[in-house]
């Protein structure tokens, strides 16, 4: 399924400058994620951040005896392992997609170093999380 609009169907690259989206740009890689795929599995390393622009994906917590609970969601507003920016080289939770569509990636390695270096995109990526860990505090 191709793209209509590119990497700017995902809110958080279409709210960038164009001369951070250009920069960015190159660094991004068109994937098709079908439902069911796991996108991180909790304590394992990070290597891809995901931007969600058709698809959805889950966010689920795992608990000791097994189980696990929906914490909740992301579509084309966000992405996925906001835990990286945040210090951590691990995920948290389980990430898997919902409804299949298409998303693009990043390496882990150059977003944190990209993140690192502050501006527009560092901020944009802050406002995301905070916004996420406010609606999981209210849920």
């Amino acid at each position: 399924m191709p793209p209509t609009q590119g990497p700017k169907q995902n809110r958080i690259f279409a709210a960038l400058p164009t001369a951070t989206y250009t920069r960015l740009l190159p660094l991004l890689e068109l994937v098709w994620l079908p439902a069911g795929y796991t996108i991180y599995e909790p304590r394992l390393p990070i290597r891809y951040l995901y931007f969600p622009t058709t698809c959805i994906v889950a966010r689920r917590y795992e608990m000791e005896n097994g189980s696990s609970t929906q914490i909740g969601t992301i579509g084309n507003e966000g992405l996925t392992g906001i835990s990286l920016f945040l210090g951590a080289e691990t995920s948290a939770v389980r990430e898997v997609v919902q409804s299949a569509g298409n998303a693009y990636r990043i390496n882990a390695s150059f977003l944190k170093k990209d993140f690192e270096s502050g501006g527009d995109f560092q901020n944009l990526l802050l406002r995301f999380a905070q916004a996420l860990i406010a609606a999981n505090q209210s849920s």
